[in-house]
């Protein structure tokens, strides 16, 4: 599962070395850090004036508050009950 947040053009500022960017159909721009290959933002012609990060990348993604979702209807069906799951702790490193 993959979490964008989209934010208007001139209110962030990248940081680090400057991603690699690949057109990815017409309309469409994926930007992927240049050493690794991370994928970094999406740009498209239907959201204009408007680039969405990759939220596991952000330095702080708790720092975020979502206000509105879009492509609901694509989710994964398990998704609402993901958080009624059990939680385990991790596996602890062996010594």
């Amino acid at each position: 599962m993959t979490t964008w947040i989209g934010q208007q053009d001139g209110r962030w500022t990248l940081t680090g070395r400057r991603p690699t960017v690949f057109a990815s159909s017409p309309g469409q721009q994926r930007g992927f850090c240049p050493s690794c290959g991370s994928q970094v933002f999406y740009r498209s012609s239907r959201y204009p004036r408007e680039t969405h990060f990759y939220a596991a990348l952000l330095e702080d993604p708790n720092a975020v508050t979502p206000a509105v979702q879009f492509h609901e209807d694509e989710k994964l069906r398990w998704l609402d009950d993901a958080l009624t799951l059990p939680v385990e702790e991790p596996l602890k490193k062996a010594r």
